[in-house]
């Protein structure tokens, strides 16, 4: 409520909305709902899902909260989170980029549907619990062991859950990375990008900055996190509208991360 009413908020949003917010059930309630079965294979959980055919690996050591919290924001579509409105779903023979794939549940998700998926995740746990999920995929999903960023470079990652963010400073602890860019991998690939998803704790501005001439060339379908701290809905909207100036948006759920309104996702797609 505080971020309803907040001066700051500068998008907007029905107060229908706020409360289905509000009186929605926990992701431990939705996500283990959706779950159908979940089994230990070594050191991960085999989960099945419902509608999908095959398993997601997750890996042991991370708790079943943050399953439950992934599984509701890529399967459930009245979550704030989920990635596809109607007018950026993933079609047939689409070529999507899934920037910060974690553990991979959307690539997974749309796998069907896609003609190719590339996987950008920096994180050697998520890498490993990839390749056993999409280990009969392997013509069909890449997974490359980046972040991604507006410069090609070395950094590391400071964390090793789904909030792990890059940082430049090298600490016992913290784990040595590469740094690509979107439109460094296009150039190498030569494959024409048709919808880029991302979630990558802050660095969202910085990644489309690093795809500008891909994104000016082949106007995919985006879906960007903008809630995290530092994030500017309009500045990135502004910058993808610059690159094509005829992209729609919609906005849509409501954070108050650090005391600051943001919407949850920008939706931008080529009219």
């Amino acid at each position: 409520m505080p971020a309803f009413l907040s001066p700051e908020r500068d998008f907007p949003i029905g107060c229908l909305d706020v409360l289905k917010d509000i009186i929605k059930r926990p992701c431990t309630h939705i996500g283990s709902g959706l779950i159908e079965q979940i089994d230990e294979d070594g050191e991960y959980l085999a989960v099945k899902l419902r509608f999908v055919s095959d398993k997601l690996y997750w890996p042991g050591s991370l708790p079943l909260f943050d399953l439950y919290k992934v599984v509701t924001e890529c399967f459930c579509e009245d979550d704030s989170h989920f990635y596809e409105v109607r007018e950026t779903r993933v079609a047939p023979n689409d070529v999507v980029l899934d920037c910060g794939a974690a553990e991979g549940i959307f690539s997974l998700r749309v796998l069907e549907r896609a003609k190719r998926i590339i996987a950008f995740e920096p994180l050697p746990l998520f890498i490993r619990s990839m390749e056993k999920t999409f280990a009969q995929y392997k013509s069909k999903v890449s997974i490359l062991p980046y972040a991604l960023s507006d410069v090609e470079g070395h950094a590391s990652l400071s964390g090793s859950s789904l909030y792990g963010t890059v940082v430049d400073e090298t600490k016992k602890g913290n784990i040595p990375i590469e740094i690509t860019t979107i439109d460094k991998w296009s150039e190498d690939s030569r494959l024409k990008v048709d919808f880029i998803k991302g979630d990558l704790e802050s660095f969202e501005y910085k990644v489309l900055c690093g795809g500008a001439e891909t994104i000016k060339r082949d106007k995919p379908k985006i879906a960007l996190t903008v809630y995290h701290p530092g994030n500017d809905w309009r500045e990135m909207l502004n910058y993808c509208r610059g690159l094509v100036p005829e992209y729609a948006y919609r906005v849509k759920g409501l954070s108050y991360n650090e005391k600051y309104p943001r919407p949850v996702m920008l939706h931008l797609w080529p009219e």
